[in-house]
């Protein structure tokens, strides 16, 4: 018997990894290996229906799993509707969270033989079992709410080669399984409320042969993995240990941290997500969540204090919510200086509390996926909107463009807090903004302050956007890669530079900042223009600034090209080569 099982993603990034599939095909392997081959199929949702079915029939299954998510149903049902048009007798099973969260819906489908809900190692091992024994599966026993009460009994889909990682890519490690909050929004609420976990040397091991092949992320899913404080301190230990080089990324409560774990998180490379969702005490009771601003606000301090990073979840469109109270909860989540925070609408899953309560609450909310909320008794439809497109600021200006070490400053020089600076850049925010954000952030910012009648500030606020921006990124994602081709003798630019003009000595400018001068007016007194060309780059894990005349910056630059500038003197030349900034090909 031949069964695929489909993973449809989202596009081909780090977290598109199929441990879900991968898990049943490890269990199926395990008790039906000899009667069953399995294969493991990636779609991705920029495929068409007919590339996909395409990929799917070539393996010629018998039966076919489709893990169905609410991002993906609509594809995944085309592609189950474009299978069975291919081939009546192909038996179609669904999966997944969707599957999960709104089984009813599923059922109606005709291209679907089975719904398969909750944890389905166990499940589809009966199923097959049934098969194989000529008897029709009970999909009574496949909508069954169960959950699997040893998890070491499951064969880990890495260890057992199902699931192979490639160097400089990423995985999903799965250590545990349950949840033991009740948020009304999540489906989690309706799961298992006992947290079990995978054992500790399972964990030890994948680790281990992560680090060997050369693993760059790791995406925990653990939905709080500091509920358990013993376990998270010996699992970070283990990751301390085992997993050196590796980055984790992962999902706590704050108010379950203490000082040592906090130290615990600082000592790998991590970070860390944080469900913060609103600051409204008033609002997070509604949807079943406690939530106390001091203890909150001392916990996230442990964090910073300790150096590590850390981002919050906020969702607008909450049960008793209004734009100005999400307004508020992003002031308060932004004046923690999060490393990014990301924003979302509520989405009202089927299956969740909230969806059973949502008509009493006055939520109005899309009837198929995504789910996303419209409008509420005090959130119009205008005001989502309008709080969709702060969102989007927030995220171009602030996450995509690494706002965090200037942010502060420049809101303090503009007399402006978070919300209302987002909404400002929300009225001028293209729909579609530009692919890097370090132009408008510098062009925004210093529309801003010449509106104030403060040109010097404007171009000193520049500076430090541009040297954060483009400069301050070198150390943190160094190249060291020479350029192909070269012929011995010939000369290149170092691969990790940049040139940025600055208006002001960017030497000084960061003596400055680091004395603790962080008023922007005040520093364009201590400051000297410049209006100078750098070369800014890394030599020896130094960063360096190297002002240049303009014909010794044609010059540099020219060197990329096919024909390259005279030099402006052998002694230019000498001295940047010794320097670093020109490198000699071997």
């Amino acid at each position: 018997m031949k069964l695929a099982l489909v993973s449809i993603h989202i596009d081909h990034s780090l977290r598109a990894i199929p441990l879900g599939t991968a898990m049943l095909a490890a269990a199926v392997e395990k008790d039906l290996g000899e009667q069953v081959n399995t294969t493991l199929i990636d779609c991705t949702l920029q495929q068409s229906v007919t590339d996909c079915a395409k990929e799917i029939l070539r393996h010629q299954p018998d039966i076919v799993g489709l893990s169905i998510t609410v991002w993906n149903r609509e594809l995944a049902l085309d592609i189950a509707h474009h299978l069975k048009s291919a081939n009546p007798n192909l038996i179609l099973l669904a999966g997944g969270p969707e599957a999960t969260a709104n089984p009813l819906s599923l059922e109606e489908i005709v291209d679907l033989d089975f719904v398969l809900t909750g944890e389905g190692e166990q499940k589809v091992i009966t199923f097959l079992g049934n098969l194989l024994q000529g008897q029709a599966p009970k999909p009574s026993e496949l909508m069954a709410v169960e959950s699997i009460p040893d998890l070491g009994d499951l064969p880990s889909p890495y260890l057992t080669g199902m699931l192979r990682p490639t160097p400089g890519g990423g995985v999903l490690w799965e250590l545990s399984r349950g949840c033991p909050y009740r948020c009304d929004f999540c489906f989690e609420s309706r799961g298992s409320a006992i947290v079990r976990r995978f054992p500790l040397q399972r964990a030890r091991a994948e680790l281990q042969l992560f680090a060997s092949l050369g693993v760059r992320e790791v995406f925990v899913l653990d939905p709080t993995f500091n509920y358990h404080k013993q376990t998270a301190k010996e699992l970070l230990g283990i990751m301390a240990k085992e997993g050196q080089g590796l980055h984790y990324s992962l999902e706590i409560r704050a108010e379950l941290l203490d000082h040592e774990l906090a130290e615990l998180f600082a000592s790998i490379d991590c970070s860390l997500q944080i469900g913060l969702q609103s600051a409204d005490a008033k609002v997070l009771r509604m949807i079943n969540r406690d939530f106390d601003r001091e203890e909150f606000t001392d916990k996230v301090h442990l964090l910073h204090l300790a150096g590590v990073s850390y981002g919050f979840d906020l969702i607008y469109g909450l049960p008793g919510d209004s734009l100005a109270g999400f307004l508020a909860s992003l002031d308060f989540a932004l004046g923690l200086i999060p490393n990014h925070l990301d924003i979302f609408p509520l989405a009202v899953l089927p299956g969740t509390r909230l969806a059973d309560t949502a008509t009493g609450l006055g939520l109005e909310y899309q009837q198929h996926a995504p789910y996303k909320v419209r409008s509420s008794n005090t959130f119009t439809s205008a005001e989502i909107t309008q709080a969709a497109r702060i969102g989007a600021a927030c995220d171009f200006f602030y996450n995509r463009g690494r706002a965090v070490p200037w942010f502060a400053m420049v809101l303090d020089g503009l007399d402006l807090v978070p919300s209302e600076f987002f909404s400002r850049l929300a009225s001028v925010l293209p729909e579609i903004p530009p692919d890097d954000p370090l132009p408008l952030q510098q062009s925004f910012v210093a529309d801003q302050f010449k509106q104030r009648q403060q040109p010097e500030v404007a171009a000193l606020a520049s500076d430090l956007i541009a040297y954060f921006g483009a400069v301050e990124p070198l150390l943190r994602d160094p190249v060291f890669k020479a350029p192909s081709g070269l012929k011995a003798g010939e000369l290149y630019l170092n691969p990790d530079s940049v040139f940025v003009t600055f208006n002001y000595d960017p030497e000084q400018l960061l003596q400055h900042l680091a004395d603790g001068i962080t008023d922007l007016e005040e520093l364009t007194f201590f400051a000297e223009p410049v209006n100078s060309e750098y070369c800014c780059y890394l030599y020896q894990d130094e960063l360096q600034l190297y002002p240049l005349t303009r014909e010794q910056g044609d010059f540099l630059k020219s060197l990329d090209s096919h024909t390259p500038a005279e030099p402006p003197s052998a002694k230019f030349v000498a001295k940047v080569l010794e320097a670093g900034m020109l490198i000699q090909a071997r």
